[in-house]
């Protein structure tokens, strides 16, 4: 039970009587009675706001998308036979807002009042719900009464599934070819051997099969099998390297925003691919293909997994897809590169995967990194730190002239364009027939 504003203006009015009328006995005893008459009304007003038949309750959804706007309503319901002045505070999980959410509605006697409130969710796991905090206005307007309503809700927020712009506008084309809307010809072609045939003019070099030209002294062409579907695994690094913020979310945020949308249009292409989640060790394993109709168990997979502070076994992923993942498939490592060691034992484990599968590593460029390689230093200090970042920049370059001289391709991406670079180069992979 609270006094309200009105209430202590009154009790102030009587204090500065009190000093007026000071020395005067029967002015006293009536300011006493004034103040015992004050403090009973306040009882009163209350008793009688905590006793209003009144209900409240949230309308949310049980599954929201981070970062991306989510409507819901606080419902208030007046029971009773006068109406009600009620404040609300809603004190949402972090994961939805980084502040409360405050409301004041009057609801008329026997009526509900409805108040939106809209949100943009800010981390992917369960978000838990602390219950609505009500104050409930006395009829007299003396004194306010707390209570809570709808206690134990929970929100689910999923990874981001609508992307902007040029990203949005691929997975957009590729569902509408799904669909039949926007037909065209998907080309593949596996590296399976299929049949030995003399060379004849026009056939590629690449198709030579030399050994058999060298036996028989004459140039011999291999032809291979069509085939349509491939295959993708997605390693995605959920270490170190992907904690730090990258525009409000978090790498990984980003990274599976980008792979999520990757998968919708692998399966729009036909194709079938393999999403593993990996830091000291492979943690999670959700397998895709065209008979999936629905995505919403895959991001349910994947929502709660946030990156932490181990360091990520790159090695041990790449061992994985060696031995778990038979066929010969386009493999993308999803990771950040933001110390020297890291991109040793990067480079080792890529070098392994490529020995079966056409390797393909994507690295988030670290913003803080970029900011202080570009920074003008003021003191020893921030000399000391750019050139760290410089010394680690040339590294990042390095490995990516390593690796391509491996046949190992590379790419580095801002977060803002990671989604539509990784499409791009899926699509620009499947048509020129490179798994």
């Amino acid at each position: 039970m609270i006094p309200s504003r009105f209430a202590l203006t009154l009790l102030g009015a009587l204090g500065l009587l009190a000093v007026v009328g000071f020395g005067s006995p029967p002015f006293v005893y009536a300011l006493a009675a004034a103040d015992g008459l004050w403090l009973a009304l306040v009882l009163v007003d209350g008793l009688a706001a905590r006793r209003t038949p009144l209900a409240a309750r949230r309308t949310l959804p049980a599954g929201a998308h981070q970062d991306e706007p989510l409507v819901g309503e606080l419902v208030i319901e007046n029971r009773g036979r006068r109406p009600v002045r009620v404040r609300v505070r809603d004190v949402l999980a972090p994961e939805l807002a980084d502040r409360p959410h405050d409301a004041e509605l009057v609801v008329p006697a026997g009526r509900t009042a409805v108040h939106r409130i809209r949100i943009r969710p800010r981390r992917r796991g369960d978000a838990r719900l602390a219950p609505l905090a009500l104050r409930v206005r006395g009829p007299l307007g003396l004194a306010w009464a707390t209570r809570e309503a709808d206690a134990d809700r929970r929100v689910r927020v999923l990874p981001k599934a609508h992307l902007e712009g040029e990203a949005g506008l691929l997975v957009r084309q590729a569902l509408e070819r799904r669909l039949g809307r926007n037909p065209r010809v998907a080309r593949g072609i596996s590296q399976e051997l299929y049949a030995l045939r003399e060379y004849l003019p026009g056939d590629e070099y690449r198709m030579i099969h030399w050994k058999q030209t060298a036996r028989l002294l004459r140039p011999v062409t291999r032809e291979t099998s069509w085939e349509q579907h491939q295959h993708i695994v997605l390693l995605v690094d959920c270490g170190r390297p992907m904690a730090s913020l990258a525009g409000g979310m978090s790498k990984l945020d980003h990274a599976l925003a980008a792979v999520l949308a990757l998968l919708r249009v692998v399966v729009a292409q036909q194709d079938s691919a393999t999403l593993v989640l990996f830091a000291q060790e492979i943690e999670r394993v959700v397998r895709v293909d065209r008979r999936t109709r629905s995505f919403r168990a895959v991001f349910e997979r994947v929502y709660d997994r946030r990156a932490d502070l181990e360091e990520p076994d790159y090695r041990a992923a790449a061992a994985w897809s060696a031995t778990q993942v038979p066929r010969s498939s386009l493999a993308i490592l999803v990771t950040s590169v933001i110390d020297l060691v890291g991109a040793e034992e990067l480079g080792r484990a890529l070098a392994g995967l490529s020995r079966r599968h056409r390797a393909l590593l994507v690295n988030l460029e670290d913003p803080g990194l970029i900011d202080l390689a570009r920074a003008v230093p003021g003191d020893a200090t921030e000399a000391f730190a750019k050139v760290s970042a410089l010394r680690l920049l040339a590294a990042n370059r390095e490995l990516a002239a390593r690796l391509r001289a491996r046949g190992i391709d590379s790419v580095s991406l801002p977060a803002s364009r990671l989604a539509v670079g990784v499409i791009q180069r899926y699509l620009d992979f499947k048509a020129r027939r490179r798994f």
